[in-house]
C-alpha cells in the first residue's frame, strides 16, 4: 500500500468537482470530453506516486547484492585438478580480477554487523569461502589472500580437523587443517563449521534427515555432530562458529530450524544464485554460492559469479 500525499488528494477532489460542473454544462453526450480527463487524471496520480516512492519510500529497506565464490582444494598437479580443485595460479588470477574490479572482500561477520548492527558494508562486497579445510588452503590460499589484503571464510570437517591436529601430518594432497594452522591463519580466514563427520553420501545425504528416521533420533544426531566441531574450535581458543556450511549443500527445513534454535545465525548452500542481504535477519539463511571449478577462465568464471552483463 502507498500513501498519497495529502496535496494530491486536495488536487484530486477539485479535478472531481471540475469534472462534474463540465458534464452538467456540456451534457452526458460528450462522453469523449470524460474520458480525456480521467485519463489526465490517471497520469498525474501515477507521477505523484513515483515521486512519492522516490522521495519517501514505503516499507523500503537497505539491500546490498553479495555473491559468494566457493572453493575447496588448491594443488599445483594438473593431474588432480578438476570439479573441486584448481591451482594456485588459477585462484590468484581470479583474486587480481576480483580487486581490479573493486570487489572487497568480506566474512559472515561483516554480514552479520550489516544485518543486525547497522553496519555499513563495501560498496560492491563478495564472500569467498574455502569448504572442508584442506591443509593446502594453508599452504597456497593463505599467503595470496594475505598479500593482497583480502579475507576469507574456511568451513572445517570437525573430525578431520580433529584428525590431523592428533596425528600431526601434513601433506597437501589429502591433510586437513590442524587447529594450530587455523589458529596462524586468523588474519585472513573465519572459521566456520562444516559438520563433525556428515559427509556421507549414501542413505544419508549431507546433514539431512534419512527416509523412515524417527525426528527426535535425527535432531539428536545432528545437534550433537554440530556441538562437536562447535566445541572443538572454541576449546581451541577460536571464535564460535555463527555459521553453518551445509555438506554437499543439503539442507530442509528440519535442519535450517535446528540450526538456528542452537543460535546459528547464517547458512551457506551450493544453489549457484547471487544473494540480496537486506536488514532482515532471515536473509542470511541458505545463502547461495558459485563453485569454481578447474577448466574455466577467470573472466568466464566470474561473469556468471557475479552476474555481470
Amino acid at each position: 500500500m502507498k500513501c498519497i500525499p495529502q496535496g494530491a488528494e486536495i488536487f484530486f477532489r477539485r479535478i472531481k468537482l471540475w469534472q462534474e460542473g463540465i458534464s452538467l454544462r456540456l451534457g452526458f453526450r460528450h462522453t469523449a470530453f470524460q474520458a480525456v480527463c480521467t485519463v489526465l487524471v490517471l497520469c498525474f496520480a501515477l507521477g505523484l506516486l513515483a515521486r512519492a516512492d522516490t522521495v519517501q519510500p514505503v516499507f523500503g529497506e537497505d539491500s546490498v547484492r553479495v555473491p559468494i565464490l566457493m572453493y575447496h582444494s588448491i594443488l599445483k598437479d594438473s593431474a588432480r585438478q578438476g570439479k573441486y580443485v584448481i591451482s594456485p595460479a588459477v585462484l590468484a588470477a581470479d583474486l587480481d580480477a576480483l580487486q581490479a574490479k573493486g570487489y572487497t572482500a568480506v566474512t559472515v561477520s561483516d554480514l552479520l554487523a550489516y544485518v543486525q548492527d547497522g553496519a555499513d558494508l563495501p560498496e560492491k562486497p563478495v564472500m569467498i569461502t574455502f569448504d572442508d579445510g584442506y591443509y593446502n588452503n594453508y599452504i597456497y590460499a593463505y599467503p595470496l589472500l594475505k598479500q593482497r589484503g583480502m579475507k576469507a571464510v574456511v568451513s572445517i570437517i570437525g573430525s578431520q580437523t580433529a584428525l590431523f591436529t592428533d596425528n600431526g601430518e601434513e601433506n597437501a594432497y589429502w591433510s586437513h587443517l590442524r587447529l594450530d594452522r587455523l589458529r596462524e591463519m586468523q588474519d585472513v580466514f573465519e572459521v566456520q563449521n562444516h559438520s563433525w563427520n556428515l559427509h556421507e553420501y549414501g542413505e544419508r545425504r549431507g546433514c539431512l534427515r534419512r527416509r523412515g528416521e524417527d525426528e527426535t533420533r535425527y535432531e539428536t544426531l545432528l545437534r550433537e555432530d554440530t556441538e562437536q566441531t562447535q566445541t572443538l574450535i572454541t576449546d581451541a581458543g577460536l571464535p564460535a562458529p555463527t555459521c553453518y556450511t551445509y555438506p554437499f549443500g543439503a539442507c530442509s527445513k528440519e535442519s535450517e530450524t535446528l540450526l538456528k534454535s542452537m543460535g546459528f545465525r547464517c547458512t551457506l548452500g551450493c544453489e549457484e544464485r547471487i544473494n540480496t542481504v537486506t536488514r532482515n535477519p532471515d536473509c542470511l539463511f541458505e545463502l547461495g554460492r558459485f563453485n569454481r571449478p578447474a577448466g574455466q577462465s577467470t573472466e568466464r568464471f566470474l561473469h556468471r559469479a557475479l552476474g555481470e552483463d
